[in-house]
């Protein structure tokens, strides 16, 4: 007696679609937060020249978003011993359904370095 086994491979592909196309989506934004990490590294470096220039708050945010397509924050805290820790922040959107109750949607991505101010 010969089984038909036509549907098998329709079914099995069914079922794997989703969690593939899942893995693929988190890939995705795993890769833009990796990104928007390092591309906040350079802007960091870019903030501290621009303090130790002496600009202004606002002109430093503003030489910053300047070539930004998102909005990155900056968030200086002087402390007493004469070191600031300075942060820069941008939000990430998160494309994964279902990842945003993992991760806070937008994820908010920051680095942050402590300097010497006078």
């Amino acid at each position: 007696m010969e089984v038909n086994n036509k549907g098998q491979a329709l079914i099995e592909f069914v079922l794997i679609l989703p969690i593939f196309i899942f893995l693929i989506f988190l890939s995705v934004d795993i890769g833009r937060i990796l990104y928007a990490k390092n591309h906040l590294e350079t802007k960091l470096n870019d903030a501290i020249e621009l303090l130790e220039e002496k600009k202004s708050y606002d002109e430093v945010v503003d030489l910053l978003n300047q070539d930004s397509s998102s909005k990155i924050q900056l968030d200086i805290k002087y402390k007493e011993n004469k070191y600031a820790t300075v942060k820069v922040i941008e939000r990430v959107d998160i494309l994964t359904p279902g990842l945003n109750l993992i991760l806070s949607d937008p994820y908010e991505v920051y680095t942050t370095r402590e300097v010497i101010y006078e």
